[in-house]
């Protein structure tokens, strides 16, 4: 006979000593596995298929290791949309909604060329498509295994607006052609402290040589690829304001203004070429 629900619950509450959170993370992962919100309330003493059994063995094998719940799930929440991730692609952050909200600020005129420059599982650019079905959006990455995840949440969300482009950076951007350059590029040093609990995630898309390549190889492409008054906005780490703002400036940029996250802390940067 397969274990009950209660069972695998007293699981969770032993395991919580060392995982403050697993409780909590169990009630979220049974709701999206579809067991009734009634039994997990009252901790029923519900029987698991064997379907459902399989899944539940391997959450708690995968959040013992450290995995975390987004990838367990293989879901991820922005903006109230729901994304696919895998461990190919960052788990998208709650700050970085701001970014997506401060674009739909920029008023951009209808049929704006707009360029998410490392697009990961997409989304920024795809929220962004959604919201502003008017504009031309392009979405780049150097991984291939990144555009198959952005691929996968594009079939997802029937997205028509988005074309995907594997480049390094902006290399195949035409000059003057793009209104809008939208990035959140790796930006940690390899030695950040960050970074032993960010394991489960790819290395690529969170370090950056110095902390700072990423958006200077950016910024000096963006730079040739933006139409006159074109915009760029860039997130980046909440200590970076002023090595941020320095690299616009010797890229030529003008008008350049930063922007705290819900923190308060600095995590945006957007500029003009003028």
């Amino acid at each position: 006979m397969n274990p009950s629900l209660k069972f695998y619950f007293d699981e969770a509450r032993k395991l919580s000593a060392d995982h403050e959170w697993i409780a909590r993370d169990f009630d979220y992962f049974l709701n999206a596995i579809g067991i009734a919100s009634t039994a997990i309330a009252l901790k029923d003493n519900l029987a698991i298929s064997e379907e459902k059994l399989t899944l539940v063995d391997n959450f708690f094998t995968s959040y013992v290791e450290g995995i975390p719940l987004d990838y367990i799930l293989n879901e991820s929440s922005f903006l109230d949309f729901t994304f696919y991730v895998d461990s190919r692609v960052l788990i998208p952050r709650p700050e970085t909604e701001l970014i997506v909200e401060k674009v739909i600020d920029f008023d951009l005129n209808n049929n704006a060329n707009v360029l998410d420059v490392g697009v990961g599982s997409g989304c920024i650019s795809i929220s962004l498509a959604m919201l502003r079905p008017d504009l031309k959006i392009l979405a780049s990455d150097i991984s291939a295994d990144a555009l198959d995840v952005a691929a996968i949440n594009l079939q997802k969300h029937k997205v028509n607006n988005l074309l995907l482009v594997k480049s390094n950076w902006l290399s195949y951007a035409k000059p003057k052609s793009l209104d809008l350059i939208i990035s959140n590029p790796p930006y940690l040093k390899p030695d950040d402290i960050h970074l032993k609990n960010l394991t489960h995630e790819p290395q690529s898309a969170l370090v950056s040589p110095k902390g700072t390549k990423s958006f200077i190889e950016i910024s000096e492409q963006a730079f040739i690829a933006l139409k006159h008054g074109g915009r760029i906005i860039f997130e980046h780490g909440f200590s970076q304001r002023l090595e941020v703002t320095s690299i616009l400036e010797d890229c030529g940029f003008k008008n350049i203004i930063s922007e705290p996250d819900l923190q308060g802390l600095d995590r945006f940067i957007y500029a003009q070429k003028s």
